[in-house]
């Protein structure tokens, strides 16, 4: 199945130090009648991207830092390969290494 992925909001803190972000991963098979949505919460800092399952989790992260909230690292450089590829083969989520 492919799938694309898209950013639908992001808001950079006023110092610029870092991005909060929602990644929309999406599919329309029309043929199949199969439709697929799934997003993503993000920070981005110095060349990183960092994912969570949940807001809470993305949340928890900025109030108390590397804990055991569940995340996911991506390197800019990675993440721009995928974004710009205008779709992906499956889901985002499986691009993921998840702490």
């Amino acid at each position: 199945m492919k799938t694309h992925i898209k950013s639908i909001h992001e808001e950079q803190y006023s110092d610029g130090s870092k991005t909060l972000g929602m990644l929309l991963n999406y599919s329309s098979d029309l043929i199949n009648a199969k439709s697929f949505k799934e997003s993503f919460p993000f920070i981005y800092k110095e060349g990183m991207y960092i994912f969570f399952e949940t807001m809470v989790d993305l949340f928890d992260y900025l109030l108390y830092g590397e804990k055991k909230m569940k995340r996911a690292y991506m390197e800019e450089i990675e993440f721009d390969k995928h974004y710009e590829a205008h779709s992906i083969e499956g889901e985002f989520k499986h691009l993921l290494n998840w702490l």
